[in-house]
């Protein structure tokens, strides 16, 4: 049978309900202090992401604008290389028609 002196050894040994309840109290302390510092600290980096998002939309919004003209003129630039290559086309026939008539008005 188990004696009083046995019980008080095995007190010594095992944590009782009393000294669990304690840790139990001082983790949950640790761990609320834990949690407003990391709330702390996370907080700026919250109030940065939400900053850099109306940042990155204002961005857009303008890039938008400069895309759009920038496609308006690509579009116009290259209707004008187009026309450009076809007067080209044309002077160098003109070239050649005018070298031909002038070499029959020197040539009699």
């Amino acid at each position: 049978m188990i004696t009083d002196a046995d019980v008080k050894k095995l007190e010594k040994t095992f944590a009782t309900k009393n000294d669990l309840k304690e840790s139990e109290l001082r983790l949950n302390k640790r761990i609320d202090r834990m949690t407003k510092y990391v709330d702390f600290e996370i907080e700026p980096v919250t109030d940065f992401k939400k900053e850099f998002k109306d940042f990155k939309n204002k961005v857009f919004d303008k890039l938008d604008w400069l895309i759009g003209k920038y496609n308006k003129f690509e579009a116009e630039h290259t209707v004008l290389t187009e026309q450009n290559n076809r007067t080209n086309d044309k002077l160098d026939v003109h070239e050649e028609r005018i070298s031909g008539l002038e070499q029959r008005v020197v040539t009699p």
